[in-house]
C-alpha cells in the first residue's frame, strides 16, 4: 500500500496517493456515473492509513476541473475524513487548486473549506 497511481480519463480524475511521503492528489475530471465504485476503495485505503498514524503530515491537493453531484458527495466525505484525521493530531494540509477564471470551482472550494475545523485549507488560484 505504498502508492496508488491511476491515470485520469475524460470522466475520472488522475489519482496519486503516495502513502510513504504523505502526498495525495486528485486532478482532472470527476464525471463518473458511479463515483462510489471508483472512490470507495481509495477512501478505504486512505482512512486505514490515517487511522494508523498520529502526528503524520498529509498534503492533499485537489485540482479538479469539473465534478458531478455524485463526486461532490464523495469529496465532502473525503474532506470530513481529512478533517477528522487532523483532529486526531495529524497535520493535514489541503490545497484547492482552481482556474482563477472559474467562479464555480472557486465557490465550491470555499464551501468545502468552510466546514473544516482542524485541517489547514488553502485556496490556490492558477492563471490560464
Amino acid at each position: 500500500m505504498d502508492r496508488i497511481d491511476i491515470a485520469g480519463t475524460d470522466r475520472s480524475p488522475e489519482v496519486v496517493f503516495d502513502f510513504d511521503t504523505g502526498r495525495f492528489s486528485l486532478r482532472g475530471m470527476a464525471y463518473l456515473e458511479n463515483a462510489a465504485k471508483f472512490f470507495e476503495p481509495l477512501l478505504d485505503k486512505l482512512e486505514a492509513h490515517l487511522e494508523a498514524h498520529t502526528g503524520a503530515t498529509v498534503d492533499f491537493e485537489f485540482e479538479l476541473t469539473y465534478f458531478n453531484s455524485s463526486a461532490a458527495r464523495i469529496l465532502i466525505r473525503l474532506f470530513d475524513l481529512l478533517d477528522e484525521a487532523a483532529g486526531r493530531g495529524n497535520r493535514i494540509n489541503i490545497a484547492w487548486i482552481y482556474d482563477s477564471e472559474d467562479d464555480n470551482l472557486e465557490e465550491m472550494g470555499e464551501e468545502m473549506g468552510e466546514d473544516l475545523e482542524n485541517a489547514k485549507f488553502e485556496m490556490r488560484p492558477v492563471e490560464t
